[in-house]
């Protein structure tokens, strides 16, 4: 199944803490460094890691933009949860495909135990749709 218009921006906008956090580095070691001196070494490390990080889930967005599509496969809804704080993101657990991401829609909609055919993105693991089966 072909993805929208809006999951290939979400994708997309996945894609933005890596771009944000590298500039806002480059900026300090090249811009800053005459007038705060010479980054410590710790904090080359931390930004290496964190770097590293968001590299790795862009990476993974940007697998499944480039692939288009997203899988539809029927599975089991075992249970989903959202997370607290200020980015609220909501996951569920499928019985095949284990711990995935839920778009809001897909969360709300939901309910545990029910069998359903799931579309999502493999290598970022969002569920886009659940389409209970009858």
């Amino acid at each position: 199944m072909p993805l929208t218009f809006t999951q290939r921006a979400r994708l997309l906008f996945g894609c933005l803490p890596l771009v944000t956090f590298t500039l806002l580095t480059a900026v300090y070691l090249i811009a800053l460094q005459d007038i705060l001196g010479p980054a410590p070494l710790a904090f080359l490390l931390f930004a290496a890691f964190v770097i590293l990080v968001l590299g790795y889930y862009a990476i993974q967005r940007l697998r499944d933009l480039i692939s288009g599509m997203a899988v539809v496969q029927t599975d089991v809804l075992e249970r989903s949860w959202s997370s607290s704080g200020p980015s609220r993101s909501f996951y569920g657990k499928f019985t095949q495909l284990g711990r995935m991401q839920l778009v809001p829609k897909a969360h709300f909609g939901s309910t545990f135990g029910k069998r359903y055919r799931v579309h999502y993105s493999p290598a970022s693991k969002i569920v886009w749709l659940l389409e209970p089966l009858r």
